[in-house]
């Protein structure tokens, strides 16, 4: 769920929902729900918001000469294909039912969410993912965003537009070979910084998935590891391959090389957003979090996974001039394959 500011205090608020094609269909409306709290907590009745499906666009990572995967638009499907579906509703927080409440004094946060009873229960990491579900093959899905409005008060500008994630999720990953992702947070509208955690799956507000040890959040799945007595060692992203679960919590870099070919496992990274106040003081001002099925595949044939080489991190003050050179590279897998594959950058 990500919201913008349209001006003054209306909002536009999107939710976007990732379909895998062997699922039953989505719905051309979809409810969106919030109530008014402080400090994550839930303090007033829940009230519901009419979304409006405004797009339908496939994901599925496959070659352009490739064949569509999930055919027909929000159809079932027996190929693994992805969809992502768009919902949307403006909001006016001046405006009834918003105005009179206390939002911004006796209520600082403003809480949009969505559930849906299509979780799986067929997790590897996990026994019993099942809430308050329409039926037996199905657990409840809860995710949601975050508005402080009594710390946005503080700061020089009132409004604020959450982060948009420009990249699409990755639902699999191939057993053996590194897997790197990042959630390409970016805020081109109010500049604000952002940090970045492994959070528990939610059932609803109160109510967290829970893991099989030694499972956790943030250890959700078996990763490469040495010795691979635990599924914690300490993380190198630049081993090759790739050690542990590395995950920067400045930058969202997930990186890990997944060892157990046959887990189904599931991860939330949340982003927090924060601006400085007129105290000059970092307040937290937004949230926003991603929720991601994750599959281990072991059938991805013989590839490594190309690599990128340049600086990851760089300090440089404002107005001074900086270049960094990142290259790619992609390693045969002998005797298998004999010629590079091509890389592309962007």
């Amino acid at each position: 769920i990500t919201y913008v500011n349209l001006g003054s205090s209306k909002y536009k608020i999107t939710f976007k929902y990732y379909r895998h094609c062997m699922s039953k269909s989505a719905p051309s409306t979809w409810d969106l729900y919030w109530f008014l709290g402080n400090n994550g907590s839930k303090s007033t009745t829940t009230k519901t918001v009419s979304m409006t499906r405004t797009a339908i666009r496939d994901i599925t990572p496959i070659c352009s000469t490739a064949s569509n995967p999930c055919g027909t638009a929000n159809s079932y499907r027996s190929g693994i294909g992805m969809e992502e579906q768009t919902y949307e509703a403006t909001v006016d927080l001046g405006a009834s039912p918003f105005s009179g409440i206390g939002l911004g004094s006796t209520y600082c946060e403003l809480t949009f969410f969505t559930t849906y009873y299509s979780r799986s229960t067929t997790f590897t990491t996990a026994t019993g993912w099942a809430g308050t579900a329409s039926s037996g093959s199905a657990a409840d899905f809860y995710t949601y965003a975050t508005l402080n409005v009594c710390n946005l008060n503080k700061a020089s500008k009132k409004t604020n537009s959450s982060p948009n994630l420009t990249n699409t999720p990755i639902n699999s990953a191939c057993c053996n070979q590194a897997f790197y992702y990042n959630l390409g947070a970016i805020d081109t509208l109010d500049y604000d910084s952002f940090s970045y955690s492994m959070e528990q799956a939610k059932i609803n507000h109160t109510s967290s998935h829970s893991y099989d040890s030694p499972f956790t959040a943030r250890y959700p799945l078996t990763p490469y590891c040495v010795p691979s007595t635990s599924i914690k060692c300490t993380p190198d992203p630049k081993a090759n391959p790739p050690k542990g679960i590395y995950f920067n919590e400045s930058s969202g870099d997930l990186i890990f090389t997944p060892k157990k070919c046959d887990e189904f496992t599931l991860f939330v990274i949340g982003v927090t957003e924060w601006r400085k106040d007129t105290s000059n003081n970092w307040v937290k001002i937004g949230y926003t979090q991603r929720d991601i099925e994750f599959l281990i595949e072991s059938n991805c044939g013989y590839n490594t996974s190309p690599q990128i080489d340049g600086t990851t991190y760089s300090k440089v003050c404002e107005g001074e001039t900086i270049k960094i050179k990142i290259s790619s590279d992609d390693e045969t897998y002998l005797p298998f394959q004999t010629v590079p594959d091509t890389t592309s950058l962007k």
